[in-house]
């Protein structure tokens, strides 16, 4: 039973939310103040992007289950929900939890941040229903993401939201100006791009299934010589957007660690190029995807940490 929990969970997921948000909040720090309330704030806004992808992943099983689409040819992991361990009336149960506990958590960040801010406290509070209907919605009703719309989902929520509205945040529970820096917003686009590297390689592993099951996501649409050719774009983009915002605000040296910190999805993407046609190989990529992405987020916060530490 736990690991049929832990399937539709998806850990390695959950880690890239979480330092997705980690790389917002530390720029809020190093912008704002780092102290016990901040540091408070931003474990609850972490565990609000934890929660939140969370639900996308169960959002993402749910729809599929209802309309069938991953049938017995399927390359990835078969879900539990796909194989009648955990019901669709349990997994929905649960999709409400989640729904609860990220509602409270976010709620606890807005009133800590910016309570006193009524124009930014509706704002997020807005940017924070649109984040659960896009999780909910990704497979369910409308469900977006099988008319390709799913990767600019992910590029708002996952990237923009989670870096700059996690650094506006932690500002706000500082008590500083709020503002805005080429660094946050060329990192926002960057890990938006990077998690949309993670979205679309697992949709490369299906474009076969997809098809058949008319779910017409970008991979699908592109055929497998022309997703690569996509994937090998979003990589290059988004390394060139991370180096340049260490290069033009921080130190030229850090440019140089991240550009190293950027070589691990560099070399899960170019495998992704050789094998593209290789489902089974490219199933395997997700997990290294997944991994060079962390590294990225995870290089950024420690080159944010040695910043402010030393030379701010």
């Amino acid at each position: 039973m736990i690991s049929d929990w832990m399937g539709e969970i998806r850990p390695k997921t959950l880690i890239l939310a979480s330092t997705n948000c980690g790389v917002g909040c530390s720029l809020g720090f190093y912008y704002g103040v780092v102290n016990a309330y901040t540091l408070t704030v931003a474990l609850l806004i972490i565990v609000t992007g934890v929660l939140l992808q969370i639900l996308s992943n169960f959002a993402d099983d749910y729809g599929d289950a209802i309309k069938g689409a991953d049938g017995p040819n399927r390359v990835g992991p078969i879900r539990a929900v796909m194989l009648g361990s955990i019901s669709l009336t349990t997994l929905r149960k649960a999709m409400a939890l989640v729904i609860i506990m990220a509602s409270i958590t976010g709620i606890m960040v807005l009133v800590m941040a910016v309570g006193d801010n009524l124009e930014l406290l509706s704002k997020f509070a807005f940017l924070g229903v649109l984040a659960i209907m896009a999780a909910i919605f990704y497979t369910i009703g409308f469900a977006y993401g099988y008319k390709g719309f799913g990767d600019i989902a992910v590029l708002a929520f996952f990237g923009l939201a989670s870096v700059i509205g996690s650094q506006i945040l932690i500002q706000g529970a500082s008590g500083v100006d709020i503002d805005w820096y080429y660094d946050t917003i060329a990192l926002g686009l960057a890990i938006g791009l990077q998690s949309m590297m993670v979205l679309h390689v697992s949709a490369m592993r299906d474009i076969m299934e997809d098809r058949l099951s008319g779910k017409s996501t970008i991979a699908s649409r592109l055929g497998y010589k022309k997703s690569a050719i996509y994937m090998a774009i979003l990589c290059g983009v988004s390394a060139l957007l991370s180096i340049g915002a260490s290069f033009f605000n921080h130190k030229q040296w850090e440019a140089i660690v991240i550009a190293f910190a950027c070589l691990p999805l560099a070399a899960s993407t170019f495998r992704a190029n050789i094998h593209y046609e290789n489902s089974q190989k490219i199933a395997r990529e997700r997990k290294y995807c997944l991994i060079g992405c962390t590294i990225h987020n995870l290089a950024w916060i420690i080159v944010l940490i040695i910043d402010f530490w030393i030379y701010y």
